[in-house]
């Protein structure tokens, strides 16, 4: 495993789960669409940008993959992953909080290209 898989727990996972999905009802997420396999992952799983909102939101310290690791791209907060079913499908889900009063974002919403590890699937 993962030196932060090891140092994280359940409490902090759904520490940030809930910061995020409180500014995201607040502010909205902003997705990064410039990226093509986000774009073409709506496609291939066949479904809406808002059922994307709605699978982010939906989102579980079970689905926890690994992280914080620091954003140095564009510096806009710590960046969490995590792995989510979607018919059938592993979906990466890469994810921030953001900066002060700013939007949270989406890095990455697409099928997984390796196997996600859940440390915390089954133990909550």
């Amino acid at each position: 495993m993962h030196k932060d898989i090891l140092d994280m727990d359940i409490e902090t996972v759904d520490k940030f789960l809930k910061e995020f999905k409180d500014k995201a009802r607040v502010f909205g997420i902003i997705f990064r669409i410039d990226r093509k396999k986000n774009m073409q992952a709506l496609l291939d799983l066949e479904i809406s940008a808002i059922m994307r909102e709605k699978i982010i939101m939906s989102l579980t310290v079970e689905d926890y993959y690994k992280g914080p690791t620091e954003d140095k791209l564009n510096y806009m907060g710590e960046l969490w992953k995590f792995g989510k079913s979607v018919d059938k499908k592993e979906v990466y889900i890469k994810i921030s909080k953001g900066t002060g009063a700013n939007s949270p974002i989406c890095v990455s919403f697409h099928l997984a290209e390796r196997k996600i590890e859940h440390p915390f699937k089954n133990k909550k």
